[in-house]
Order: C-alpha cells, then structure tokens, then sequence
C-alpha cells in the first residue's frame, strides 16, 4: 500500500483488520482517499474510523449477491480445459 502511494487517488480495503489502521493513516495523510469495505461486525472501529469511507456488506448484499442465470434453473459449473479452448482457436483461424 505505502510503496505505490503516490500511483493511486483512491484504494479499497477490503479488510477489517484494526492492524492496517496504521498504513491507512499513512496513505490518507499523503492524499490518498481510503475507502474500507468489510463485515461490521468482523471490522475494527480504529480502522473505520481513519477511512474516507466505510461500506458495510450486510448493507449492499442484495446489490451484489449473485443470481442465477435463468429464473428457476440452476447453474451447472464445468471448467473449461486450457487444450480445448486452444484447439478450437487453431481450428477458426484460416
């Protein structure tokens, strides 16, 4: 965080750990605006209270919870194999 602090305006802190107080603090000082994003109960007060900004998830879950695809239907997961993707490639080029 402090070693790239003069590269980015804004950092989010996806954290709750009262020990980052301390480099939050920092990089506010030298203009960086902080914003922390974590769990409230699993989140320090020294740390929300040194941030610009604090977003706690239980408030935004239904924002960013995933949903499904189709109403109704349910996602099936299949990874995709590197040497399929890279055969199939070699077979659409001319």
């Amino acid at each position: 965080m402090m070693a790239l602090v003069g590269c980015y305006d804004t950092a989010v802190l996806v954290s709750g750990d009262g020990d980052l107080a301390y480099a939050v603090d920092a990089a506010s000082y030298r203009g960086v605006r902080i914003e922390v994003v974590s769990l409230r109960s699993m989140t320090s007060d020294s740390l929300i209270n040194v941030s610009d900004r604090y977003i706690d998830l239980d408030n935004i879950k239904d924002d960013i919870k995933k949903t499904s695809r189709h109403q109704g239907s349910s996602y099936t997961y299949r990874p995709l194999s590197a040497i399929s993707v890279l055969e199939r490639e070699e077979e659409e080029q001319p």
